[in-house]
């Protein structure tokens, strides 16, 4: 398994395929070969990592700072996360809008369908996004194939941090206000899945509070459902 990482340092122009509903990977990673780069289509370069830089630089990041590492990651994702969903939401105008309706105008399944399909492309996993306790101002995204866990799945523990803050950003960027999330279920942990919430700091605390005492994922929902 491989991935591709963004570097935002360098930034290239995407050209609208306008196939809408109908894509494959070559729509979002260009690779050219005569110069060894790979462009992705939201004007970011990437590099193609394996499942072994992963675990190394999870690993090497952990050795240098310890226990503050996960909290390294979450910020990197949550930078990620706004930075990507800023540069989607210029994409879906031009694409979707006409260059005049924004993704908030859009139907909001839609957009969230739309902006995960890339990243299913570039080796970030499929996903499944659950609004069913929206209400309550709570989302839960579940990541099959995660490319962190599949790297690290001995590790017995929630890895994908990184995730986590990507999910943050996005959202933080989508509801215009600050938006948490941590992972409540792991593949690194022997689970099927992994599955994160999102949502006000109250919440994610309650879920973090509740994981370190041994909760399931199900028993969270459940009391955060109640």
């Amino acid at each position: 398994m491989s991935v591709l990482l963004q570097d935002p340092a360098v930034a290239v122009r995407e050209e609208n395929t306008g196939r809408h509903n109908y894509y494959s990977s070559e729509d979002f990673i260009q690779r050219d070969i005569s110069m060894g780069t790979i462009s992705l289509a939201d004007q970011n370069r990437a590099a193609q990592v394996s499942e072994s830089f992963i675990t190394g630089l999870h690993s090497g990041i952990a050795e240098e700072i310890g226990d503050a590492s996960s909290y390294l990651m979450y910020l990197a994702g949550y930078e990620w996360g706004m930075r990507n969903m800023a540069n989607f939401s210029t994409r879906m105008r031009d694409e979707f809008g006409s260059g005049k309706t924004d993704i908030w105008a859009m139907n909001k399944t839609f957009v969230w369908e739309s902006w995960w399909w890339p990243l299913t492309t570039q080796g970030f996993g499929g996903w499944a996004l659950d609004l069913k306790l929206e209400n309550k101002g709570i989302v839960v995204a579940e990541i099959f194939n995660s490319a962190v866990a599949q790297s690290m799945e001995r590790a017995g523990k929630p890895v994908c941090h990184m995730y986590a803050g990507l999910f943050a950003g996005a959202f933080s960027y989508y509801d215009r206000s600050e938006r948490s999330a941590i992972e409540i279920q792991c593949y690194a942990m022997g689970n099927g899945s992994c599955k994160f919430l999102i949502g006000d700091s109250k919440s994610v605390d309650a879920a973090e509070f509740w994981s370190t005492e041994g909760a399931s994922a199900s028993e969270i929902l459940s009391r955060l459902r109640d």
